[in-house]
Order: C-alpha cells, then sequence, then structure tokens
C-alpha cells in the first residue's frame, strides 16, 4: 500500500511538473509568435556631420547617433511592458538599481480599471516639456537642459485619466550627480509631477511638469516645465520652457578642466513650428539657454539657436514607412558672461545629412 502510494505521488508530481512546463512552453511560444506580446524594433540613425566654429572646420564624420533596441509588448490585457536598450553605449551597471546605464526602459505597466494606469520600473522621468517627450533621433538641435537632464530614472508612476487629460505622480530614484549629494545617492528621492493636457479636441495639448530631487536629508533642487502645443491643420507649434537648480560641471564649455562641480541654475527656451504631409516633414526651431552660476552671483553664458530641417519619408509599405531621410541646418551663439567674458562670443554651425529607420524586426 505504501508503495502504490509514492507511485501515485511520483506519477502526480511528474504530471503537475509536465503541465507547468507546457504552460511555459506555451507563453514562450506567444511571446515569439504573438505581436500583441512581443514586438522587436530597431531604431538606428546615421548621419553625416559638418560643425564650424568661429570660421575653422572642428569636425567632419560620420556618426552613428543612435542605434536602439526596443522590446514592447501587452501580455495580457491591463498589463504592458517596455524595454529600450542602446547598443552604441558602453554599458555600466548602476549600484543602486541594478540597470545598465545603455538601458533606458525596463518597466512594466498595469491598468487599473479605466483610469489607473501603475508603472513599475526603469522609466522616462516625467519632467514635461514636448522636446523631452521625443526621441533623441529626432532631435537635431536641442536646448541645454535637453542635452543634459537624466532622462531615465528607477521608480514608480500613477497615472490617472479623467475628461482626456492624464495627471502623473511619479516617485524614482534621485541618484544622478546633478541632483544628489555624494554622500548621500543612495537614499535621495525624486517627486515628479506632470499634467498631460487636451484642450479643444486636441487643438492644445500640454505637457507642464513641477519636479524636486533630493539632494540631502533637507534640501531638495526644483524644476519647473511648460510644454504647450497648438495644433491648426497641418501646422503644429511647440513652446517649450525649463527652469530649475541643480550640481554641473560646465568646464568643457569655458575650456577649463578645472573647474568642477558649480552650484547652478538653468533655463531653457524651446519654440518649433512643423508642416506635416504624408512624405514631407519640414520644421523650424529656436531655442535659447541660460546659465546662472550660484558660487560666482553671476551669469556664465547664454546661447541663441536656430535651425532648419527637412525629413522625408519616401515609402509607404508599412515596414518601410518609418525610413527616412534628413537633412538640417543650425546655427548657434553662445555668449560668454561674467567670469567667462574674456571668451567672447562663439558661433556654431551645424550641418547634418543622415538617414534614420525605426523599423519592425519582429
Amino acid at each position: 500500500m505504501k508503495k502504490l502510494a509514492f507511485i501515485v505521488i511520483i506519477l502526480s508530481a511528474t504530471f503537475q511538473v509536465h503541465a507547468q512546463y507546457r504552460e511555459s512552453q506555451n507563453m514562450l511560444e506567444q511571446l515569439i509568435w504573438d505581436d500583441e506580446k512581443l514586438n522587436i524594433y530597431i531604431d538606428t540613425r546615421i548621419d553625416f556631420q559638418n560643425i564650424i566654429e568661429n570660421g575653422r572646420l572642428e569636425n567632419i564624420s560620420f556618426v552613428g547617433q543612435t542605434v536602439r533596441l526596443w522590446l514592447f509588448g501587452e501580455v495580457v490585457p491591463g498589463i504592458r511592458y517596455r524595454i529600450r536598450h542602446r547598443i552604441n553605449k558602453l554599458s555600466e551597471t548602476s549600484l543602486r538599481d541594478n540597470y545598465s546605464d545603455a538601458t533606458d526602459h525596463a518597466f512594466l505597466s498595469f491598468d487599473i480599471g479605466p483610469r489607473w494606469t501603475i508603472t513599475a520600473g526603469k522609466q522616462p522621468v516625467q519632467i514635461g516639456t514636448f522636446e523631452n517627450d521625443y526621441n533623441g533621433a529626432d532631435v537635431y538641435l536641442g536646448t541645454m537642459v535637453f542635452n543634459d537632464f537624466a532622462g531615465s530614472a528607477t521608480g514608480v508612476n500613477i497615472a490617472y485619466k479623467f475628461a482626456k487629460q492624464i495627471m502623473n505622480v511619479q516617485v524614482t530614484n534621485s541618484d544622478e550627480k546633478e541632483f544628489a549629494n555624494t554622500d548621500y545617492r543612495n537614499k535621495a528621492l525624486a517627486i515628479n509631477v506632470l499634467w498631460i493636457g487636451d484642450l479643444f479636441n486636441e487643438v492644445i495639448r500640454t505637457r507642464w511638469g513641477y519636479g524636486t530631487f533630493q539632494h540631502t536629508k533637507t534640501k531638495f533642487y526644483n524644476w519647473g516645465t511648460l510644454g504647450t502645443q497648438l495644433n491648426t491643420g497641418k501646422i503644429v507649434t511647440e513652446f517649450d520652457y525649463y527652469t530649475g537648480i541643480r550640481n554641473m560641471d560646465y568646464g568643457y564649455m569655458v575650456n577649463d578642466d578645472e573647474l568642477g562641480v558649480r552650484y547652478v541654475q538653468d533655463q531653457s527656451i524651446s519654440l518649433s513650428v512643423e508642416y506635416s504631409s504624408p512624405k514631407w516633414r519640414p520644421f523650424i526651431k529656436g531655442i535659447w539657454d541660460k546659465r546662472y552660476d550660484k558660487n560666482m552671483h553671476s551669469t556664465a553664458y547664454r546661447s541663441l539657436g536656430i535651425q532648419a530641417v527637412a525629413e522625408y519619408y519616401p515609402f509607404t509599405n508599412p515596414r518601410t514607412k518609418d525610413l527616412r531621410f534628413h537633412l538640417a541646418y543650425a546655427y548657434k551663439n553662445t555668449d560668454f558672461r561674467g567670469h567667462f567674458g574674456e571668451l567672447g562670443n562663439v558661433g556654431t554651425h551645424y550641418i547634418i545629412a543622415g538617414t534614420r529607420w525605426f523599423f519592425k524586426a519582429k
């Protein structure tokens, strides 16, 4: 009798393991073959760049601007995931969140009813503006804040949807050098609030945000952002404004390798006008930046820039419709002030020609 019971237990355990294995295999097969559950995209941009500074040719080269791998899908209704990894960036593992610096996103999103969504993992920092929401491959001349701001962090975001509006409250690690004190990096957190607005049936859209980033136990660095988009037919106008304080070593800007970390207040403005058609996307953009060094009690520099871009999408096939060719010209003038006034004005011209393809590999 004992032998029979033992045989029954062994067979039962075997069938359970086999059933779990088959269930696992079925899920794996669904992930491989079902596009809703697993999408694999390759995001790449290659440019030929010319940079001329104060009349001198500083750089002429082919550049791999972007090589990213995207994996995303909806495993079951209401549960989604996204992983985005930069292949052309050296991977360094962060000691605090265990994600590589080359991994921009690695998160799960859970819908709780029709109005609430919780997102957990490494995700975009919800600081607002439309410029900050663009894929980096779609930005040619970015503002100072867009170029310098840490765009991803690990944490939790809660989104609430109502009347075509979305309110986001996000709590993340705040261990970037621009915010956290070196001795407090393993304990610092950040809180961001972002309103994604839709007014008058998308005639006006908003990305207004406020964030506070912990520096020490009692000191916080605050940031405000205003992003407003106006849609009038085929013309889209976007105005973005950033302002906030942080720690930055901007020695590369003022040719001073010994400058070290400075306590600064940064401001940036971006204004762009775009015309959309089936195959052409021409647009112009202007930027303004100001860096005030709070240690020196003076403005370090101001910058004005303008760009003109033409993007051409020649294909209509679903697999190649996002393949584009682009030509861009940009000019940026930096006026050094205060302690760095002897550097004067620096004018930089950028000429960029290239191609970008965001295509579905699976």
